[in-house]
């Protein structure tokens, strides 16, 4: 591919995503996940520790000082209405009002005081009894302040259940003092609710002792009225006249309804009898008409005409004989003699049925009118009879209305007094009394064990999260991770790590100790760098590093005869400048070489020289005289790597770092793509995180960051490969 493109102008890299200009302040790239992952062995041992932790201070406490706390519980019922019925649409605004009172009351100074001042308490108190004697007598005072304190009353949500409950570290005491303040707390309660009915009882027995003469009163009148008008007679002829007009009213309702009927009837037949058309005859009548002997007669001629003709048919007559002629002329003689017959039966009995009907609308008015006479000299005398029974039934129901009143009166007084004796008056009920509880609600391992769990845990994560905050230095990939959108190519250990490559080594590891774990690591940097660089058809890429001695030139050279091994024709150009290193490297020759070429004394040609590694090539620095660096970012440079990429598959540049110059930045701006070489303890994330993004903002792709002089001593994962790459490496010598 070409690689001398143009420079990109700022409105063409404004689609690329740029990286946050806080880079580099302290905690800006921290990522939590990776944290987590990378300190997950610490966590996990934090976790078992915390366990430990919770366990043992759950078995201490259990020694020193348990907290045992017997309930109490108590379930509040509706107001009742006799033994066993509640109030109907009760208010629940009331209830919850009652509700929230008797928790108030169960923990008042007035039940405080009462149980601190029961003499039985120094009996059955015990240690906590003793627990408030000084000098020799007990402060009720502070105890009060104590229980005031310390005693828990709750409703429990969504419930009409209150709960009581004490907490102490001797179990049998405690248990005995909730008890003394549960017993007071009843007490008052049932004398209150005691007190609450007496006024309700005198009112009901006022009251009964007035419907009682009220009572006595009515029914004397009642009798005087019964012997002086003798009404008993009168109710008897009341109701043999009453039987009577009922029976006379039914008669009548049905014979008005028969008339009501038969005229509708009578109606609908006048109209059908007026209409232009004719009448409408009914199936019932037609099939009426048919049976009568007349038309059965002449339909009985029609079918012995129609037998005969069938016989001449089969003598072999046919319809235009004489004989069959007049045959036919018979038949429909006699057919037109039967229509007609059947019109005037059909009207004569449609004539008959509506005379019958206005006959029995007669008879049914003259029986009405009889019946209408009858009525009305039944109800006059009822009327006569009902004023005299008047006084009578008045007194009746204003005594039976007395009676129910005193009725009600007695039972509500006889429920007051039931329910004054029972428990439920108080609408407080014990659902639990206290019991000596079975083992302390604190401590709890249920809760002791996930609390030493969280707590050595969150100490834990805070420490590693204030480490990683203040501590940016780059000590492995996991921290190049940690950096949004930072891709890690790979690392490479340090050269302690590696015992089959020397000192002297180490900047061609690749070809001086092919088996050793530098050369390995290489290899592995090698296959998704090159990978990503063929699927974007990439050829030239600038390898800079951040600080001096990063180790960008070394990582260079042995990436070049990675790339060469596998078999791509490869270039390195030294960029670099102000410190070249490349020809001493590999032994050759410093000039001529790229400078010469930018300041156009010589060609690409003369100045590559080839390596004694296969299908890899070196271009120089170049004459210092003519090492001018502004010459980098200038086309003369970009045309150079256009004809350097029609030779070669693979060019790897050096530059000077970052940090003391601004070269690597220009070429990156000529070449295809970039790769950022960072050591570890050398350099800070804040300072990889910004020229990574000064890196996203040239031409270059920024393929990813190698992380140079990784030691085992990093921890996590590092440690085991560092360690496995060696051991496999000495067992293949």
């Amino acid at each position: 591919m070409t690689t001398a493109a143009p420079l990109r102008t700022p409105q063409a890299l404004a689609g690329r995503p740029q990286a946050p200009s806080s880079a580099g302040a302290p905690g800006a790239n921290i990522d939590g996940v990776k944290i987590l992952k990378k300190y997950l062995w610490l966590l996990l041992a934090s976790i078992i520790l915390g366990g430990i932790l919770g366990v043992a201070a759950h078995l201490i406490l259990m020694r020193v000082y348990p907290i045992y706390k017997p309930q109490v519980v108590f379930q509040v019922l509706a107001p009742t209405t006799n033994t066993g019925d509640v109030v109907v649409g009760m208010d629940e605004d009331e209830q919850a009002r009652f509700a929230a009172t008797q928790v108030a009351q169960m923990q008042s100074d007035e039940v405080i005081q009462t149980v601190v001042s029961d003499p039985r308490l120094q009996q059955n108190g015990g240690a906590w009894y003793q627990a408030f004697v000084s000098g020799g007598s007990f402060q009720a005072d502070n105890a009060a302040e104590w229980l005031q304190d310390h005693l828990s009353v709750r409703q429990l949500p969504n419930t009409d259940i209150i709960e009581m409950s004490l907490g102490w570290k001797d179990r049998n005491s405690i248990t005995n003092v909730l008890g003394f303040i549960r017993e007071t707390y009843l007490n008052q309660l049932g004398e209150k609710t005691r007190l609450q009915t007496d006024p309700q009882r005198t009112s009901l027995e006022n009251m009964v002792g007035k419907l009682e003469d009220s009572y006595r009163d009515k029914q004397t009148l009642r009798e005087q009225i019964l012997r002086t008008e003798n009404v008993d007679s009168l109710e008897q002829r009341f109701a043999a006249d009453s039987y009577e007009l009922n029976t006379v009213l039914g008669t009548l309702h049905g014979i008005r309804t028969a008339i009501e009927g038969a005229k509708t009837q009578l109606m609908i037949y006048e109209a059908e009898l007026n209409s232009a058309g004719g009448p409408t005859y009914s199936d019932e009548l037609i099939g009426a008409i048919e049976a009568e002997p007349i038309i059965q007669g002449i339909m009985q001629n029609i079918a012995q005409l129609e037998t005969q003709k069938q016989a001449m048919l089969h003598q072999g007559i046919g319809p235009d004989h004489r004989a069959m002629k007049s045959v036919d002329s018979l038949i429909d003689s006699w057919r037109a003699k039967l229509d007609e017959q059947r019109r005037e039966s059909l009207r004569k009995r449609f004539a008959a049925i509506i005379d019958g009907l206005r006959n029995t609308i007669s008879q049914y008015t003259a029986q009405a009118t009889d019946l209408s006479n009858q009525q009305q000299r039944l109800v006059s005398r009822l009327v006569d009879l009902s004023k005299t029974m008047v006084k009578v039934q008045d007194l009746d129901i204003e005594i039976a209305r007395i009676l129910e009143t005193k009725s009600d009166a007695e039972e509500q007084l006889g429920n007051l007094d039931t329910l004054s004796r029972l428990t439920t008056a108080r609408r407080i009920i014990e659902l639990q009394r206290e019991r000596i509880p079975d083992k302390p609600v604190f401590p709890d391992i249920v809760i002791m064990l996930p609390a030493g769990i969280v707590l050595c845990l969150g100490l834990t994560m805070t420490v590693v999260f204030l480490r990683e905050l203040f501590d940016q230095r780059v000590k492995g990939p996991a921290d190049i991770a940690m950096i949004p959108r930072t891709r890690v190519l790979g690392f490479v250990p340090d050269a302690s790590e590696d015992s089959s490559t020397n000192a002297d080594q180490v900047a061609r590891a690749l070809s001086r100790a092919p088996r050793g774990v530098l050369a390995e690591s290489y290899r592995q940097i090698r296959a998704p760098m090159l990978k990503q660089m063929d699927l974007a058809g990439h050829k030239s890429v600038v390898v800079l590093a951040g600080m001096p001695g990063s180790g960008a030139s070394t990582t260079v050279s042995n990436l070049a005869e990675a790339a060469a091994a596998s078999g791509k024709r490869t270039l390195i150009i030294d960029a670099n400048f102000r410190r070249p290193t490349q020809h001493k490297t590999f032994g050759l020759a410093e000039a001529p070489g790229l400078s010469d070429i930018l300041a156009g004394q010589c060609s690409l040609a003369e100045t590559v020289l080839p390596t004694d590694s296969e299908r890899l090539s070196l271009l120089p620095a170049g004459t210092a005289a003519s090492r001018v660096v502004e010459r980098l970012s200038g086309a003369q440079f970009g045309e150079l790597l256009a004809a350097a990429g029609a030779d070669y598959d693979a060019i790897f540049i050096d530059v000077p770092p970052v940090i003391v110059a601004g070269d690597g930045l220009s070429v990156a701006n000529r070449c295809d793509a970039s790769v950022l070489v960072t050591k570890a303890y050398a350099e800070k994330r804040g300072l990889v995180s910004r020229i990574r993004n000064e890196l996203g903002d040239t031409r270059a792709e920024f393929l990813g960051v190698v992380v140079n002089g990784v030691k085992a001593a990093a921890g996590g994962y590092l440690r085991g490969n560092i360690r496995a790459s060696q051991e496999y490496a000495g067992a293949s010598k």
